[in-house]
């Protein structure tokens, strides 16, 4: 690992994977550590914050290309702060995961209401989370292509 807490081999060694930028929010810490050590193991560089106010102000920073947002968050719930990402230049083309306990299908169409890309239900199961991922290495494939 390097100073920012990435694997850049990792990443680099997978043919056709793409090291991504990615912010995990999350107010259980536990969670939120847990989820950008998973990331990082992957050759990802990641932030976490613990509130959508932090998410935000990160963002700005950083600047990712994946956030991880929970939900249920105290100050700023997860739909506001995904709105709020969505006003913003680098939230606009951001693709933003909700990760919640509410699994019902009422709850994953107000996740899409808020601005979300996907939904991923708590405990996120590794596997899940690696498959949306590989679906997600290939959409910013194609911006990278797009760009150049």
């Amino acid at each position: 690992m390097n100073e920012t807490g990435t694997c850049p081999n990792v990443r680099a060694s997978i043919p056709g994977s793409v090291q991504r930028r990615a912010l995990v929010v999350d107010d259980n810490r536990d969670n939120a550590e847990s989820l950008a050590l998973l990331l990082r193991m992957q050759g990802d560089d990641v932030r976490t914050a613990h509130d959508g106010i932090a998410a935000l102000e990160i963002g700005e920073r950083f600047r990712p290309q994946i956030v991880l947002l929970d939900i249920g968050m105290p100050k700023m719930n997860g739909y506001e702060t995904c709105r709020e990402m969505r006003e913003r230049a680098w939230g606009r083309d951001a693709i933003v995961i909700a990760q919640t306990g509410w699994g019902e299908p009422e709850d994953h169409a107000r996740a899409m209401q808020a601005g979300f890309d996907a939904q991923l239900v708590k405990p996120i199961e590794f596997t899940a989370l690696t498959e949306l991922l590989a679906t997600i290495d290939g959409r910013l494939r194609e911006r990278d292509a797009e760009a150049s």
